[in-house]
């Protein structure tokens, strides 16, 4: 049985700090990290003539890596699939699923809508409408599937996505109040889904602008599963405080040479090459990432704030969230082209992050800033 709740225990920072008193709550033992990364290997050449099977094994693969290759590969036999099998329902879903994953979303709402007519349980495409909706800023439609999906079935997975569709949405505790209740409706235990868990928890409190919280979290779902993901959002919360990431992500690069980790290895010139292969083959999937790390000041040899600004454009012009938004004004900011007008939107956002963005920007168009300043703790 799972602990309920937040019990608190003891962790050691990665940096080799003290050991401190854990919010992460206690949750059942999982499988050693590198077995599971075996076993996904394994499972993937085991379906290799099973695309159902095969194309979300390769999914799961390149989230836990972040290779390109994985990507590219999934992408391919998902089309393969539909060609083969157009008049199969789960091949469309499939299909949306792998173009979704790569922000191909206009795409990803033309193999649902191949899929819908075909398919005698709406469930096959259900879920997939709501991400796509999340994922785009549409948070009406999203947000009210999340919430009857977690009424009707309050298991961990439905649970944990309405909280981090309430986080997004600036509720962050109401977001916080339903996360011991996922963990209380964990019925197995896969490395994959505690890492994912704590993943999403540690998230809020990153959206929050508490990433002394979030790093907590982080550094206990990477236990569980070194994702890329995971191990990046250690690595900048460790910066964020006062941690010292760089024995992280030198073992993490050791195994997974990706233009993020080299970014945070201080490699500037294999991140940008490895970042223009990725865009190469999916913009839309890397524009936010490859922007944040052209607006690094500490890159060697400068930023590329036009660069940055170029690809938050793409990113904001595909998913109009208050995210990319709040990217796309600081990349304007960093490239002295701020469009005004663009700000309105993120002054009204509940998370602290997307305000201090604000902030910036209302001061650099010359005008009132000090509520926001006021709330923030500025001045």
């Amino acid at each position: 049985m799972v602990a309920l709740g937040c019990r608190s225990h003891h962790a050691t920072h990665h940096d080799g700090g003290p050991a401190v008193t854990s919010i992460v709550p206690v949750l059942p033992p999982s499988p050693d990290p590198t077995e599971a990364m075996r076993t996904l290997d394994a499972r993937i050449a085991a379906h290799v003539t099973e695309p159902d099977q095969e194309i979300e094994l390769l999914l799961q693969r390149a989230a836990l890596h972040g290779r390109l290759e994985d990507y590219i590969d999934a992408l391919a036999r998902s089309k393969a699939w539909v060609e083969t099998e157009p008049n199969n329902p789960a091949a469309w879903a499939q299909r949306g699923s792998a173009l979704a994953r790569v922000h191909q979303f206009a795409a990803a709402r033309e193999a649902v809508a191949r899929c819908k007519p075909l398919a005698s349980d709406p469930s096959l495409w259900e879920g997939l409408v709501a991400t796509i909706a999340e994922a785009t800023g549409d948070l009406a439609s999203s947000g009210s599937f999340r919430e009857h999906q977690a009424t009707a079935y309050p298991n961990a997975t439905a649970l944990t996505l309405w909280a981090g569709h309430l986080a997004i949405a600036g509720r962050i505790p109401e977001a916080l109040a339903v996360m011991p209740r996922a963990v209380a409706a964990i019925r197995d235990n896969p490395a994959s889904l505690l890492n994912w868990i704590l993943f999403q928890w540690g998230r809020i409190y990153e959206l929050a602008g508490e990433p002394a919280k979030a790093r907590s979290f982080y550094a206990a779902a990477r236990e569980r599963l070194p994702t890329l993901e995971t191990t990046a959002h250690l690595a900048q919360t460790m910066l964020a405080t006062g941690g010292d990431p760089r024995a992280l992500v030198a073992s993490a690069l050791a195994i997974d040479p990706t233009p993020e980790l080299y970014a945070l290895a201080s490699k500037p010139d294999d991140a940008r090459r490895e970042w223009e292969r990725y865009l190469a083959a999916f913009p839309e999937a890397f524009a936010d990432h490859a922007a944040r790390f052209y607006l690094d000041p500490t890159t060697r040899g400068g930023a590329n704030p036009q660069r940055a600004l170029e690809l938050a454009k793409l990113d904001f012009a595909n998913r109009p969230t208050l995210e990319s938004r709040a990217l796309l004004i600081e990349a304007s900011l960093a490239a002295k082209a701020l469009e005004c007008e663009l700000v309105e939107p993120l002054v009204h956002s509940q998370l602290r992050p997307h305000l201090f963005i604000a902030w910036r920007a209302l001061t650099a168009c010359g005008r009132d800033a000090s509520t926001l300043a006021k709330h923030l703790g500025i001045q």
